[in-house]
C-alpha cells in the first residue's frame, strides 16, 4: 500500500514539475539587463602660477571613466524542485515542493503532499490552502514560514525543501 502511494506521489510530483516548466516557457522573456556608457568627454586641464592665476591649458585629455549598471542576481532563474522533509505526531512526513525563481523573486510555487497518515494529511491541505500568499511574488531570501492556516510542523517541510531550492539555484 504504502509503494503505491509513493508511486503516486511521485507521478504528481512529475505532473506538477512539468505544468511549471510548460508555465514557465509560455512566460519566458527576453532577459533584460542595462548597461549604461557615457561618451568621452574632452577635459580641459590649466596649470597655475604662484599666484594662482591660470597659464592656460596643459593637455586635453578625454575623461574615460564609463558608468555601467548593472542588475546582478544571486539565484538563477528557472524552475527547481525539492522534498521537504519534518516530523509530525504520526512519525516522518514529506511535502513535494517546486518553485520558479526569476530575477530572485519567487515567481511560482506549488507543494504537492506526501502524508503518510490521516491527521498529516489534514494539516498539509490546511497549509497548500494558504501558504502562496506569503511566498510568491517575495525575495528568494525573505522567504521562510512558520505557522500557516493553523499548520505548524508543515511549514518546517516546507522551509526544509526551500533550502533545497536555493542551494541548487546559487548563481
Amino acid at each position: 500500500m504504502n509503494n503505491k502511494k509513493t508511486i503516486i506521489s511521485l507521478a504528481a510530483v512529475i505532473a506538477v514539475v512539468a505544468g511549471v516548466i510548460g508555465f514557465a516557457a509560455m512566460n519566458k522573456k527576453a532577459d533584460t539587463s542595462t548597461v549604461s556608457d557615457t561618451s568621452a568627454t574632452p577635459v580641459t586641464n590649466t596649470t597655475t602660477d604662484s599666484t594662482g592665476s591660470p597659464q592656460g591649458p596643459v593637455a586635453d585629455k578625454p575623461s574615460t571613466t564609463p558608468s555601467t549598471t548593472k542588475t546582478t542576481t544571486e539565484y538563477k532563474d528557472g524552475t527547481y524542485t525539492a522534498t521537504g522533509a519534518y516530523n509530525s505526531p504520526g512519525g516522518p512526513d514529506n511535502l513535494g515542493v517546486t518553485v520558479t525563481i526569476k530575477n530572485d523573486t519567487v515567481a511560482a510555487v506549488s507543494v504537492v503532499p506526501m502524508a503518510h497518515d490521516r491527521e498529516s494529511s489534514h494539516y498539509q491541505s490546511l497549509f497548500i490552502s494558504g501558504y502562496q500568499s506569503l511566498v510568491v511574488g517575495k525575495k528568494v531570501d525573505s522567504v521562510h514560514l512558520d505557522a500557516v492556516s493553523g499548520s505548524s510542523l508543515t511549514p518546517i517541510g516546507f522551509n526544509d525543501a526551500f533550502a533545497q531550492i536555493k542551494t541548487q539555484a546559487k548563481a
